[in-house]
């Protein structure tokens, strides 16, 4: 019961996560808004009545403590912003493209206030804000509403949930299921409870790079940092042995290929063989010590048994998947080159520089611009969107909608990166790399926070040739990410408060 009371914050962060990754990947409007909209209200309640105490505080000391760091946060009023500017379109709808069959024109009508950010439906521009405010709110809560070993627990609930989400879609598979969960719908293509194999894949490779580090962090004994003055780090809560976080870091990597998306099995790989790098070379530099050599051993055995499933074991389908990814693909899907979308939503951008054509108006206007070809095209699964997140952004939520996105983005990265900074800075300036397994300057920050930036960094290159961040699961665990990562770095005190004795 203690424990619910103090992680109730935490819990119903996660309960809003689960809510979107588990009724069908965040992607299902209809069934999210009985669900969604309350378990946000319940977040916002518990943040400002209900934060994470210290042992110091009474719950009244930490609800002011809550509320003075969230009115300094800006991505508070950016996040205001936002909702303001996806708010406006809904008094000031505009028609759908017309053909002129006389004339064979397309006409756009104009919205009432031309001057104004607009949409064409409201109701597909509605899911924008199922997407962004419940995101947006969590993040707020997480942020200022979770002490440090909050954030540690809801990154571990976190990765664990994608595991619990990964066996569902073995058990799929193993089954022959023809919908998500089993129902009388049929789906042409589908993993997990992911309608779209593209978003099951970046949603699976994001958690297999945050379960790694989680696992590297403890089974290393890098879970706490070399000690150093000015830099305290955080107590070490764990009491389970580390080599449980071996289930999720292996059932979200075989997810991710599993999914038979091209782009998460290319990038899935790039973060195997990162992360495999760092664990290796980390370790070698440490293996004089002599109490590291076994976990060497367990890395190159999981290295060999993956690349011994993928020669012997890998099925027809996930071979020829395989066989497509070359690089001249690789780089006209990141270019747009000779795909028409990335023209059209150019085209788009272009005539609405300012606030675009509303959440989902692209495939309204881009109609106009294509031609008969094209347009038919358009009408296969997938067809009505660019498959680049930042250029259908641009098209539909123009350069200051955008911005603002990216904006509020960086209001988390940003600071996570300073601190990273902060943190190897005052380590190295007390001799450390002299110490084994600190060879460079990345060995200086917990592994969980490398684990963080390798993982956000491949779902980033993911959305450059397809739309990882129009699912609200993945858009809340990556923002989650940053926040969460927070809880594993040390406080880290400037030299001039150190000097003064404080």
């Amino acid at each position: 019961m203690n424990f619910f009371i103090r992680n109730v914050l935490m819990l119903h962060i996660l309960l809003l996560v689960i809510g979107f990754s588990w009724i069908h990947g965040g992607t299902r409007p209809d069934l999210l808004m009985p669900v969604i909209p309350w378990l946000t209200v319940l977040v916002l309640e518990y943040l400002l009545v209900f934060p994470q105490a210290k042992s110091s505080e009474t719950w009244v000391e930490a609800r002011r403590r809550v509320w003075r760091s969230l009115v300094r946060d800006p991505l508070l009023y950016l996040g205001l912003l936002l909702t303001v500017l996806l708010v406006i379109p809904f008094f000031n709808v505009a028609g759908e493209p017309q053909f002129n069959v006389q004339t064979k024109e397309w006409r756009i009508p104009s919205p009432p206030y031309p001057g104004l950010p607009f949409c064409v439906n409201p109701d597909e521009h509605a899911v924008l804000l199922l997407w962004y405010v419940p995101a947006l709110i969590a993040v707020l809560a997480a942020r200022h509403g979770l002490l440090k070993r909050g954030k540690r627990l809801l990154l571990h609930a976190l990765c664990w949930n994608a595991a619990a989400l990964a066996l569902l879609g073995f058990a799929q598979m193993i089954t022959g299921a023809t919908s998500v969960y089993w129902g009388a719908e049929t789906f042409s293509h589908f993993f997990s409870t992911f309608g779209y194999p593209n978003f099951a894949g970046a949603f699976f490779t994001l958690h297999f790079a945050l379960a790694t580090g989680l696992w590297f962090s403890r089974a290393s004994g890098e879970r706490l940092g070399p000690a150093a003055a000015g830099v305290t780090w955080p107590e070490d809560d764990s009491v389970s042995s580390p080599h449980w976080l071996l289930i999720p870091v292996l059932l979200n990597l075989v997810a991710a290929i599993a999914s038979l998306s091209r782009a998460a099995i290319l990038l899935c790989g790039v973060v195997f063989l990162v992360l495999s790098i760092y664990m290796l070379v980390g370790i070698w530099q440490k293996s004089e010590s002599g109490g590291h050599v076994k976990l060497v051993g367990i890395i190159f055995g999981v290295l060999l048994l993956v690349v011994l499933s993928f020669t012997i074991f890998a099925p027809k389908a996930l071979k020829t998947e395989l066989a497509t990814i070359t690089p001249s693909a690789v780089f006209e899907r990141v270019s747009g080159r000779g795909q028409y979308h990335a023209r059209v939503a150019l085209e788009i951008f272009n005539e609405h520089r300012l606030f675009g054509v509303g959440g989902w108006g692209y495939p309204h206007f881009a109609i106009a611009s294509m031609t008969p070809e094209e347009r038919k095209a358009m009408q296969i699964q997938g067809g009505a969107n660019v498959h680049n997140d930042t250029l259908q952004f641009l098209a539909e939520q123009g350069a200051v909608g955008f911005g603002l996105m990216v904006l509020c983005a960086l209001t988390l990265i940003v600071p996570l990166a300073v601190q990273s900074v902060r943190t190897t800075r005052a380590l190295t300036s007390t001799g450390l790399d002299a110490i084994p397994a600190k060879p460079v300057w990345l060995y200086h920050l917990p592994p969980e926070a490398v684990a963080v930036f390798v993982g956000t960094a491949a779902t980033v290159c993911h959305s450059l040739g397809d739309l990882p961040f129009r699912s609200p699961a993945i858009l809340t665990v990556w923002l989650l990410s940053f926040v969460c990562a927070d809880g594993f770095l040390p406080a880290v005190r400037s030299s001039k408060a150190r000097t003064s004795g404080e």
